[in-house]
């Protein structure tokens, strides 16, 4: 017992000597990002406005784990919300900031007021003329997506980022396919050089 503390004491100095060496190291300073989202979404239905909020933990200069929540009305009778985990890529070593790539899974829920009404065919086709009896459902599916952007620094801790999503909604056997655009307005909680 007393060769593990004594271990422990020894082995814990050294541990954090090395990672505050290499935080000092580090100009680029990663840590957490929050943002929101304004945009649209489309798909082979109907075009409609899209807004969402992202949090995300940047691991390296490089990459970053992103969770996103997307909310859109497609139409009067529908309500589309969506939750994702997944990846930021950096595509470029130098700079603050430049283009990215994003990828991510997570859940796609679409409401309805009412099952009687005209549906898309890819939730009408889901439901038996028995399921249709005017009362509200929803739909959950599994969604994956990608896409990319651009991301510019226009202070320490703020930047905007134009980008562009294509989300797969697969339910059944088939695929509802959205495209969401438009731009995040985020903030780093660990300031950035805006030059480098």
């Amino acid at each position: 017992m007393l060769l593990r503390l004594i271990a422990i004491a020894v082995c814990v100095p050294m541990l954090t000597g090395t990672a505050r060496a290499q935080t000092q190291d580090n100009p680029f300073r990663f840590g957490t990002t929050l943002s929101g989202f304004a945009g649209a979404a489309t798909d082979s239905e109907s075009t409609s406005a899209a807004a969402g909020l992202q949090v995300g933990w940047e691991i390296t200069k490089r990459l970053a784990i992103e969770g996103t929540t997307l909310w859109s009305v497609p139409g009067e009778n529908q309500r589309d919300f969506s939750v994702m985990l997944g990846s930021k890529i950096n595509l470029t070593r130098k700079g603050p900031g430049g283009p990215f790539a994003t990828a991510g899974a997570g859940m796609y829920r679409a409401s309805f007021d009412s099952l009687a009404g005209p549906l898309p065919p890819f939730y009408g086709d889901r439901l038996t003329p028995s399921e249709r009896l005017g009362v509200s459902g929803t739909f959950d599916d599994f969604v994956a997506s990608i896409g990319g952007g651009a991301e510019y620094f226009v202070h320490g801790h703020w930047a905007v980022r134009p980008d562009v999503r294509v989300m797969m909604v697969f339910g059944n056997s088939d695929i509802r396919w959205v495209t969401v655009f438009g731009g995040h307005v985020a903030y780093h909680f660990e300031r950035h050089r805006t030059s480098e």
